[in-house]
């Protein structure tokens, strides 16, 4: 995803309230890849997920982390919808251009981190024999990993830099949203058609394709951004009503989740629309040092998804080849764990992201 910068943007569509939410779902995910660390080529050795550092404060991300991708899902469509919907419609953004946004925003990254792990992993099998986590580390997976198509045929052979598969099936969908748009589909009762053939088909089980859910949470996200735009022209009270009443209702699905009467997928469907509502409403900072900050932490998020497992698989090796053993019990580690991966997103995003992508843009957007 890609934080929004449009010169047509407005005071009062801030979207500040979003780096924090994308900011909490990285989190999400490198919480629950904490279990890595207890692997050994693909088992996982003495791990008790209730004996995790900080399991208390972060049982949710330990139990159910996984579901942080969804959230990422549903930020893309909102953000989607707001900068490009009307745009693709209308022809101001062209099919090349479009492409090339996106391909200039995720490429770079995902080869450099491929090629990171690649190399990793011919090193941990020489030490152990196998592979680490993910086993499909082979030419042909190599190949529709250079094509950022690891998942396109929906198997769940995960390879290399196995987390890229989420980014996989969003590709996907990007190229439906650009053919809905140039088709005129952006109407709020269109995204919710797509919503609720999404939800009939997960529901039928017709297919256990991951596009589904993608499709499902991309375009719930953007019934969020077409929800907030009509709340936007509404008077303040009947703004707090609706988002008190979102409130009560995550209020309800947590007690419901909690008690394993809501299936925590269903939970993060009702949750994120309400956190974007409520961010969006909340996060209004008027300090330059405040906004500078929670768009650098949102800056992270990418980088981090895709540096994390490298991280990991490099202290596997250093553990395997020095015979290292690390604390993982210890918050400290986990502390350690989490802010060597934002510090180096950080670094990466300034010195590798944003330069390769002006890079490309300058070369390949000239249409």
């Amino acid at each position: 995803m890609t934080r929004p910068a449009s010169p047509a943007a407005s005071p009062a569509h801030n979207l500040l309230g979003l780096e924090l939410l994308r900011f909490a779902c990285a989190i999400s995910v490198l919480v629950w890849h904490y279990n890595h660390f207890y692997v050994v080529g693909s088992a996982h050795v003495g791990f008790e997920v209730t004996q995790q550092p900080l399991y208390a404060l972060l049982k949710p991300f330990y139990e159910a982390g996984w579901l942080g991708v969804q959230a990422f899902w549903a930020l893309s469509g909102f953000i989607f919808f707001w900068k490009y919907a009307q745009p693709v419609s209308q022809g101001q953004v062209s099919a090349w251009r479009f492409a090339v946004l996106r391909f200039s925003r995720l490429y770079p990254l995902h080869l450099l981190t491929l090629l990171a792990v690649a190399g990793l992993a011919w090193w941990y099998r020489q030490l152990q024999g196998s592979d680490y986590v993910y086993q499909y580390n082979d030419w042909p997976h190599f190949a529709l990993q250079l094509a950022m198509a690891s998942d396109w045929a929906g198997r769940s052979e995960w390879s290399f830099n196995g987390p890229i598969w989420s980014i996989s099936i969003e590709v996907l969908v990007y190229a439906l949203f650009f053919v809905l748009c140039k088709l005129g589909l952006t109407r709020w009762w269109q995204a919710l058609g797509l919503v609720g053939l999404a939800a009939l088909v997960y529901a039928l089980k017709l297919t256990p394709h991951p596009i589904v859910l993608c499709v499902f949470f991309f375009y719930l996200g953007a019934l969020t951004h077409l929800a907030h735009e009509a709340l936007l022209k509404r008077p303040r009270g009947q703004q707090h009503a609706v988002l008190a009443l979102g409130l009560l209702a995550v209020a309800a699905g947590t007690a419901l989740v909690a008690s394993g009467k809501l299936r925590p997928m269903f939970y993060v469907a009702l949750l994120t629309p309400v956190a974007l509502l409520v961010l969006l409403d909340w996060v209004q900072p008027t300090s330059p040092a405040a906004v500078h900050w929670i768009n650098k932490l949102g800056n992270t998020t990418y980088a981090s998804y895709l540096l994390h497992f490298p991280l990991q698989l490099l202290l596997a090796c250093l553990s395997s080849a020095l015979s290292w053993h690390w604390p993982l019990h210890e918050p400290v580690w986990l502390l350690a764990y989490l802010l060597t991966v934002f510090g180096l997103a950080s670094l990466v995003y300034q010195a590798v992201e944003m330069p390769a992508q002006t890079w490309l843009r300058q070369r390949l957007d000239k249409r």
